[in-house]
């Protein structure tokens, strides 16, 4: 995977800060008073039990849930969604599409200026492994095939924080090897990777346990 010529992040190293977070879902407090920093180029590894709040806390971070309580920032003070790239349980990907269609219209939305979104395109899919279903139906892909699709988002328009929630779901050892290079060449980029995961993530050089 080392042949892809990912975009480098012209913003610069990040650098975020969490304070006091609160997470409340119903009448439940999930967690409280949960405090931790990460410098550019680290990698946290949030682990815990079904319903500790792994899942929620990568939402906060990302505007997609709000917190009860608490702060979550970057140094430099820039608005989080726009720093942020999600990847959740769903793939959010159109079944009546091709990876191929998928990788042109996702690329115009999410880095409308990024040149030539064709070329782009066929790397995009070589890079993953589906060059040669680049015009099958996504219905027809396996859930590790759409998996692989999804990870195309990363590299179309890299942003400074990387939110994953399981991403080594239904991923083959190529497949797995596919997400470690995009988490080892964001670090090296100055980036952030933050991922949830119930199994050990050799790259990580942080670790939150939250405790359900």
């Amino acid at each position: 995977y080392a042949e892809f010529p990912l975009t480098a992040m012209s913003e610069g190293q990040a650098s975020l800060l969490v304070e006091n977070l609160v997470c409340v879902r119903g009448l439940r407090v999930i967690f409280a008073d949960l405090n931790f920093a990460l410098a550019g180029g680290g990698v946290l590894h949030v682990s815990g039990a079904n319903g500790a709040g792994k899942t929620s806390l990568l939402r906060m971070i990302c505007g997609l849930l709000a917190p009860a309580a608490g702060t979550i920032s970057l140094a430099d003070g820039a608005a989080m969604a726009a720093q942020c790239h999600y990847l959740g349980h769903a793939d959010g990907l159109k079944n009546t599409l091709t990876p191929r269609e998928t990788i042109f219209y996702e690329s115009r939305f999410l880095a409308p200026q990024s040149g030539d979104s064709a070329r782009s395109g066929e790397e995009l899919l070589a890079f993953v492994g589906l060059l040669k279903q680049a015009d099958q139906r996504i219905a027809t892909l396996s859930a590790g095939q759409r998996r692989r699709l999804a990870l195309t988002r990363l590299m179309a328009a890299p942003r400074r924080v990387l939110l994953l929630d399981e991403p080594y779901t239904a991923l083959d050892s190529g497949g797995r090897e596919l997400v470690d290079t995009l988490i080892r060449r964001q670090a090296e980029a100055g980036g952030l990777v933050i991922l949830a995961a119930h199994e050990p993530v050799p790259l990580a050089d942080h670790q939150l346990v939250l405790n359900a």
